[in-house]
């Protein structure tokens, strides 16, 4: 094999290894390799550039992970719509690695962040733009307002004639207002609904002509996306081990299911083997009862005839002498 395949096998191994002792606080305290002049360990895209055989998701994770992201969306879309019909409470199920979820206090934080935004954007260009309605609605503060009401506002027929240079799409508005139900309602919401509130959001700033809070968001979402790579990037190593241990148990559970029947035919053997020698034993034992139980009874014949032959002789000697008795009295009676 070329040397330089195998030392790249070998970096890749040692990063495995040792990816989790290289972060944090102690990580300033070793001394540097080479990989850590690389940086490998700072970033996970960094060392999926460097290692993208490990970070390489298989075809069946990847079709689940769509999977599993299309049924979290239908669910948060399904939730979006039992707020705006009056139903506030929602239920989240079981997460899994797939799809993608910050930890729900930074998400929550990160929503909240977002309406906040587009709520100073919102009334800066009412400010700027409808100040007779603001005046006429008491809106004199972006706390006034919330962000739902301001994309009901923009979407009623000619509010924004002549306003803006762009349309502002009714999907792009009812976005708007999610953006307020998500954060109000604290509704669970992936890294793909998060990535799509943001760039609608951006979007928002940009119609409305506000450079400052667009660009805003845009660093915002930045920050967002590369935070939902390395997160999902992870995802996949972790995933790709958990293929990989899943593949060597079920190996090994092959092999122990193997020496399992092993030892079950082994078992059925010896067994066999101990029926047949019980079996043995026994059917001599019987045999040697029979033997004695002939015996026993050709002894029986015999005694029994040789008592036959006595008891006839015993009754014949008898007879004789009752006999002589008999012809003994009669000559003792007729004398003349």
């Amino acid at each position: 094999m070329d040397p330089a395949v195998i030392a790249e096998l070998d970096d890749q191994i040692i990063y495995q290894a040792t990816k989790d002792i290289f972060i944090g606080q102690k990580a300033k305290f070793r001394k540097l390799g080479p990989l850590l002049s690389d940086r490998v360990y700072e970033s996970t895209s960094i060392a999926s550039e460097r290692f993208p055989d490990l970070f390489e998701p298989s075809t069946a994770q990847t079709a689940a992970r769509s999977l599993l992201e299309a049924e979290a969306t239908r669910s948060e879309q399904a939730a979006l719509e039992d707020i705006n019909n009056n139903i506030t409470e929602s239920e989240t199920g079981d997460l899994s690695l797939f799809p993608v979820y910050l930890p729900f206090p930074i998400e929550h934080m990160l929503m909240e962040k977002l309406q906040k935004t587009l709520e100073l954007a919102c009334f800066d260009f009412g400010t700027r733009a409808l100040p007779d309605i603001m005046r006429k609605r008491g809106w004199e503060c972006p706390e006034s307002v919330e962000l739902n009401r301001w994309a009901e506002l923009f979407g009623r027929e000619g509010s924004m004639r002549g306003k803006i240079d762009k349309d502002l799409p009714k999907e792009l508005l009812r976005s708007i207002a999610s953006i307020r139900h998500t954060a109000v309602h604290r509704l669970r919401t992936n890294s793909a609904g998060l990535e799509r509130f943001l760039t609608d959001a951006e979007r928002l700033a940009g119609i409305l002509g506000d450079t400052v809070y667009a660009k805003a968001i845009s660093h915002l979402r930045s920050d967002a996306q590369s935070a939902f790579m390395e997160l999902t990037q992870n995802k996949q190593f972790i995933q790709l081990q958990l293929e990989h241990s899943q593949e060597e148990i079920a190996k090994k559970r092959a092999e122990l299911d193997q020496e399992e029947q092993e030892v079950l035919r082994c078992i059925a053997k010896e067994d066999e083997k101990y029926r047949m020698l019980a079996g043995d034993r026994l059917q001599n034992a019987l045999e040697r009862m029979e033997d004695k139980k002939i015996a026993v009874d050709r002894e029986d014949a015999v005694f029994d005839g040789i008592n036959g032959i006595e008891t006839n002789i015993f009754y014949a000697d008898d007879s004789d002498v009752d006999y002589a008795d008999q012809f003994e009295d009669c000559d003792e009676t007729w004398i003349p």
